[in-house]
């Protein structure tokens, strides 16, 4: 079955998007979730804990010397 064009439709802006790009947009996730295995996982808590140690020791340093 095909449609026909309507007198005096307006013109479609050249900067305006197509459905399917903005679909295409929605369903194409910008990010992907990462498999890692438990030991992977349990190395990169410790490696963040360790940092987070570190940072909260050399604060406490740093506070220390200050006279706080």
């Amino acid at each position: 079955m095909m449609n026909r064009i309507k007198k005096n439709k307006p013109q479609i802006s050249p900067d305006a998007k197509s459905f399917r790009v903005i679909r295409r947009l929605n369903l194409n996730r910008t990010y992907i979730p990462l498999e890692i295995g438990v030991i992977t996982g349990y190395i990169v808590i410790g490696m963040f804990s360790a940092s987070t140690s570190m940072f909260g020791i050399l604060i406490g340093m740093m506070l220390r010397i200050a006279g706080l």
